[in-house]
């Protein structure tokens, strides 16, 4: 290769890399970087995210001295002790921009002064769902990143703990979050969400005391009011995007028309479980705002006029959302497509009166969509034609439509001939025939989810389905031969959910292994037929394999490590389990 390309810069073929992987997985660089020597260093410096898991550590010093341009390290999916493993950062010469640190029983405050000492750099630093994460550990961070400019330390566990064997307590208060605040005056993005002990007070001195301030989200917050957030978000006019559940506003009032006069720069109100009125709507409409993203989510007390003046003064917008808005019918949808000229996103799921109408009214009426979310509504078999294509639509959520039948299915497959993704999820109407049409109607699909769908038994795939790379098909009754006809049509499968398909066995499994070259995680957990010698054959004869919900057994942690040493990730439950990466 380098012979045939020997005059061609590095700088060319990193755009052509860039192109290819547009809207694609950064694991498809190692299929690249097994071309050649330059390919290999091409795709070196490329990659720019790391997540480190079990399987990573032991090879940890050669990634990153491989990797020297990363800038994310994402430790969210470690299961292991956190001690030691940042001060490896520390020391490796990398300059990260991005730690996740989510999901770990408490942060080893240590270890991050060691890695702020080390990262002057970092701007986005994520600590959700910290099993203990008190006062004490907030001032520590704070310490360790004065350049902070993103911060998420929602939901933390709030348990009792011990730390050097003294027993802490796990709250966050405004204690800790005031000390912590005082430290990073160039935070643009918080996210508070489900730390319950803190109150208008920290939100105040938040506004005030970050003007860089640009988005917040502050939902489960059971101390933080309304007339708080009012209070506070009028003393930053630089903020741009506003996250918040059960706010309380059935009526207009000073405070509010105050609230939303001084946020001019206002791009993306986003409001769940709140009582929202046409009043309120009303007021938000004749601020003036420049709203990007607008999402009402199971609120209630508002009407389509509101929603429609709303729109009318904010036609912008790009990514809308009215879910569980009861009023909703297939004519109030006509009339919102109408102003929604802008639109990329629209969630209309838990509207119980919308049809397949409503589908095809949106698809046609705005023409820069690209994803609908309808989940739960009332798709149902309906006698209407269909005399167009919308070629943009890329992304279509469908799930719990227990009345959507192959003839429904069919329509809308014929209407969306380029979609990539669709999830048909709890789904019993649809079969065998409606999925077989879909499959040669959408030949570009990427991502298919057909999880609970009880109608169907065997998949047909008339052709070849090069693009699939996420097959989702927990609960079906399918056998041997669909897995076979996978395996045929589908060689770009990354990722396989089969829990608690009873009916495939071995076999069939094996055939998705020996023919999927870049099969990277296979869910089978739950599969009665499948017995717990076919881990080390996927193991071996498939090297791609990264991680393995395996059956209803146990592994031993002498085979566990094994299977780790040679690249794999064996998990036991799967009964809780879900693949990360490609949801």
């Amino acid at each position: 290769m380098e012979e045939l390309f020997p005059s061609l810069p590095e700088e060319c073929w990193e755009l052509i890399f860039n192109f290819l992987l547009h809207r694609r997985h950064t694991h498809h660089l190692e299929s690249l970087s097994l071309v050649c020597k330059q390919f290999f260093s091409i795709t070196n410096k490329l990659r720019t995210t790391l997540r480190i898991s079990d399987l990573t550590i032991p090879a940890i010093p050669r990634i990153y001295s491989r990797f020297p341009n990363l800038k994310r390290i994402d430790l969210s999916h470690f299961n292991g002790v956190l001690d030691g493993i940042l001060v490896g950062i520390a020391q490796s010469g990398l300059d990260i921009e991005s730690l996740d640190i989510s999901n770990q029983k408490t942060i080893p405050v240590d270890d991050l002064m060691v890695f702020g000492s080390a990262m002057q750099n970092l701007r986005v630093l994520v600590c959700s769902k910290i099993k203990l994460l008190p006062d004490e550990h907030l001032v520590v961070i704070g310490k360790a990143f004065p350049n902070l400019e993103e911060l998420d330390i929602s939901y933390p566990t709030n348990v009792l703990g011990y730390h050097n064997f003294v027993e802490i307590e796990g709250e966050v208060t405004d204690s800790g979050f005031l000390a912590l605040i005082q430290r990073l005056p160039r935070l643009c993005k918080v996210n508070l969400s489900g730390i319950t002990f803190v109150t208008d007070k920290s939100l105040l001195a938040l506004a005030t005391g970050c003007m860089m301030l640009r988005e917040i989200v502050i939902c489960d917050c059971d101390f933080i009011t309304r007339s708080g957030i009012a209070k506070a978000l009028s003393q930053n006019p630089n903020l741009r995007s506003i996250s918040a559940n059960w706010v309380g506003m059935p009526s207009i009032r000073s405070d509010l028309i105050q609230w939303f006069d001084s946020l001019q720069n206002l791009t993306s109100l986003v409001l769940y479980d709140s009582n929202i009125s046409d009043e309120v709507l009303n007021s938000v409409a004749n601020s003036c705002l420049s709203l990007k993203k607008f999402v009402l989510s199971r609120c209630s007390n508002f009407s389509l006029s509101g929603i429609l003046l709303l729109l009318y003064k904010n036609l912008p917008i790009e990514w809308f959302g009215l879910e569980a808005a009861e009023f909703l019918t297939d004519e109030s949808v006509k009339e919102l497509s109408e102003f929604l000229p802008m639109v990329k996103f629209i969630n209309l799921s838990n509207c119980s009166n919308l049809t397949c109408s409503s589908l095809f009214i949106l698809a046609r009426n705005c023409p820069a969509l690209t994803n609908i979310n309808m989940k739960n509504v009332n798709l149902k078999n309906e006698h209407y034609t269909t005399d167009f294509v919308n070629s943009q639509l890329m992304s279509l959520d469908l799930s719990e439509n227990k009345n959507l039948c192959n003839e429904g299915l069919g329509k809308i497959a014929s209407s969306f001939p380029n979609l990539e993704l669709l999830k048909l999820n709890h789904c019993g109407g649809i079969t065998d025939e409606g999925i077989g049409e879909v499959l040669s109607v959408c030949t570009k699909i990427r991502h298919l989810e057909l999880n609970f769908c009880t109608g169907i038994k065997n998949i047909v795939m008339k052709f070849q389905l090069s693009a699939m790379e996420v097959l989702r098909l927990q609960r079906l009754l399918i056998e041997d031969s669909t897995l076979a006809m996978v395996g045929r049509r589908c060689p770009s499968l990354i990722h396989l959910d089969l829990l608690g398909c009873t009916k495939v066995t071995t076999e069939g499994v094996m055939e998705v292994v020996r023919n999927c070259r870049g099969l990277r995680e296979i869910n089978i957990w739950d599969c009665c037929e499948i017995g717990v010698g076919i881990v080390p054959l996927m193991v071996f004869s498939r090297p791609s394999l990264r991680e393995i919900v395996q059956t209803n057994s146990l592994l031993s942690a002498n085979l566990k490590n094994f299977f780790l040493s040679h690249g794999c990730v064996v998990y036991d439950d799967g009964s809780f389990w879900d693949l990360k990466g490609f949801s």
